[in-house]
């Protein structure tokens, strides 16, 4: 029997339609890598580390997997592309069709050039600590020894990060 993995991902996008590609993203991520244990509410926040016309939304999944972090990370990088995303290399921050991070993977610390596991500046950022906290709150970080929730009291990132609720048709 294979090993089942649990990813913690973390889907965002800032270009329109914005909540529809975070659904497309879950949806493939579950065709491409694994069934969907877990969804977080979606988040809307201002751009961190960059200026930006539109806000990100974001959303935790819980993913239950066979892959390995390497394979996993193939796999996201590829439903990034099918989604419409092109890598600019000189901009570290910028708008984005949509963006898919592991944040953990199992307990395992990974460090190698292209994957690094537990995400690097997860703990600085209220946008993915907000989402882990609703659904993994007591999940200790690998590296840190702090639960998500010690790590959201603590996050010094002062961005707000509100619960995004879609406009229903007759809103409009």
């Amino acid at each position: 029997m294979t090993k089942l993995n649990k990813a913690y991902l973390l889907a965002g996008s800032n270009m329109e339609p914005r909540f529809e590609l975070i659904k497309q993203a879950i949806s493939m991520v579950e065709d491409e890598a694994g069934r969907v244990m877990q969804l977080s509410s979606v988040y809307e926040s201002e751009a961190w580390g960059f200026r930006a016309d539109k806000k990100f939304l974001n959303q935790l999944i819980l993913v239950e997997t066979p892959l390995l972090p390497h394979e996993l990370l193939a796999r996201i990088l590829t439903i990034e592309e099918k989604l419409g995303r092109k890598r600019n290399m000189t901009e570290r921050y910028q708008s984005r069709l949509i963006d898919i991070d592991i944040l953990y993977f199992n307990n395992a610390i990974i460090d190698l050039p292209l994957l690094t596991i537990p995400h690097p500046r997860l703990h600085e950022r209220r946008f993915a600590i907000v989402p882990l906290a609703e659904i993994a709150p007591q999940y200790v970080h690998p590296l840190l020894k702090k639960t998500n929730s010690e790590l959201l009291a603590s996050v010094e990132d002062s961005l707000g990060v509100h619960i995004f609720k879609e406009k229903q048709k007759d809103e409009i």
